[in-house]
């Protein structure tokens, strides 16, 4: 099994409100997140709630049915939390199932779907322990990792720079998808961030 895992659960402090809750479109940002990893060839979506979780549920209130939550109470504490709380829900739940997660940060709404299915084609023919969507050389998301990674995934912390150190012991071995969709590179931390998406998307 291949599961998406959306991390919903930040504070947006640089942002005006909650950064996932923004209209793009006449839909919140996290709708099309997990919308894109649902029209893509994974098995199974799980979402990372945790600040604004109700409104983010509501925001999701669509695609009721079609993706699985988990609540991650210690969210405060950073994104490194969410990763550790979906990876748990993932290994309790499909256990030795599971051939990989792939990661996706909530505010990536214009990843399409193509590229999950890419990072999937990849792993099944060259089976690294990581894959990473790029669009010109520029790394972005979403990111798989195999399941082989699953316990050093659950010792990720904000101290030891969370994803990024995992990402950076396996440089070796990563193999980088370049994609033709600058989606992969798009999120938001600002409300100035919000042009740069709009830039790159007119291409």
């Amino acid at each position: 099994m291949f599961i998406s895992v959306v991390l919903a659960a930040g504070m947006s402090t640089r942002f005006p409100g909650n950064k996932l809750l923004y209209l793009w479109e006449d839909k919140p940002i996290v709708y099309w997140t997990v919308h894109s990893a649902l029209a893509s060839s994974v098995d199974r979506v799980v979402v990372v709630t945790g600040h604004d979780r109700d409104l983010v549920i509501r925001a999701l209130s669509d695609l009721s049915g079609r993706f699985e939550e988990v609540y991650n109470p210690s969210y405060a504490r950073g994104m490194s939390t969410s990763v550790k709380r979906g990876v748990e829900y993932v290994y309790e739940k499909y256990g030795s199932r599971t051939r990989a997660i792939i990661f996706t940060p909530g505010d990536c709404a214009w990843i399409p779907p193509e590229a999950y299915n890419m990072l999937i084609e990849t792993y099944i023919e060259k089976k690294p322990p990581i894959v990473v969507a790029a669009y010109q050389g520029i790394r972005g998301h979403p990111i798989l990792f195999s399941s082989a990674l699953f316990p050093e995934l659950l010792e990720v912390s904000e101290e030891t720079m969370g994803l990024k150190r995992v990402v950076k012991k396996y440089w070796w071995s990563t193999v980088v998808v370049n994609t033709p969709y600058p989606g992969v590179i798009l999120d938001i931390d600002t409300y100035g961030d919000l042009n740069r998406v709009k830039y790159l998307l007119k291409k």
